[in-house]
């Protein structure tokens, strides 16, 4: 039998934790804690020697299904518990630990990942990067540019097409140029969109030399393919490139793509 007189400074720290206590002898309650107290808004001594049933109000609350559970409060935020059950040979002891501050965090990064996952890190026609992640990772490739020296360029390709273009004609264009170039460049090449008319790709350990001669694939057979006479095609198009050096950010390099390549100077 649980004996709220015995061992008084147990019970005085068991009182003042912030925690709840709940001691049963068959079902009856025998004792609670202070914080049991104000978390359902009774005294122990309306508790004390009641014996807890299903129809109970209190037993619904403190001995549910559930190991986890909310419980209402009338002049503050609702509160989140966890129960532990511990059976001693006389008693059942169950604690019940706050655990709002991690539901709360949980629930928080649920939201989070909902919200991750509505926002798509492609473009929606072309299945390319979009802008925000392409240059994500340009970033990354200056900073370790920066630090181990290596070589980096990036290239952009713009497309100009006929003005007020049918919308679907556009998108079957616009894809078939973003097809072209995942099958034409190299694997380790990155492929996003810096709008809707320009592809921007990374070249990583790639200076402006080696990067020079893949221009040369956007006069050969498979890209001039796609400027063929019909409905949805582009009228031309223009590339920029630029090697980084030391001190380029990636606003810089951004900047330096917009000069045109003349590649009539590469034949």
């Amino acid at each position: 039998m649980f004996d709220s007189s015995a061992d008084g400074w147990s019970v005085a720290a068991l009182n003042s934790a912030a925690f709840g206590v709940l001691v049963l002898d068959e079902k009856r309650v025998v004792w609670i804690n202070r914080f049991l107290e104000k978390t359902l808004n009774k005294k122990a001594n309306d508790l004390i020697g009641c014996l807890l049933s299903p129809d109970d109000n209190a037993s619904t609350i403190l001995l549910g299904s559930e190991q986890t559970f909310q419980v209402s409060q009338k002049k503050s935020d609702d509160i989140w518990l966890r129960r532990e059950h511990v059976q001693t040979g006389e008693s059942d002891v169950y604690f019940f630990h706050d655990c709002t501050d991690l539901v709360i965090i949980g629930n928080e990064c649920r939201r989070l990942q909902v919200d991750l996952n509505d926002m798509n890190p492609n473009d929606p026609i072309t299945g390319m990067m979009n802008l925000d992640v392409i240059t994500q990772l340009l970033d990354g490739h200056i900073s370790r540019s920066r630090r181990y020296s290596n070589p980096l360029s990036l290239m952009r390709i713009t497309y100009a097409f006929p003005p007020n273009m049918d919308p679907s004609l556009f998108e079957r264009s616009i894809k078939r140029i973003a097809f072209f170039l995942k099958d034409q460049l190299r694997w380790a090449d990155q492929i996003g969109m810096l709008d809707k008319h320009t592809f921007l790709v990374i070249l990583p350990e790639t200076g402006y030399s080696s990067a020079s001669t893949l221009l040369n694939k956007f006069q050969g057979d498979a890209h001039l393919a796609l400027f063929s006479k019909g409905d949805g095609r582009p009228l031309s198009f223009s590339v920029g490139l630029a090697e980084w050096s030391k001190g380029d950010t990636t606003s810089k390099m951004l900047q330096n793509i917009r000069q045109d390549v003349d590649l009539a100077m590469l034949t």
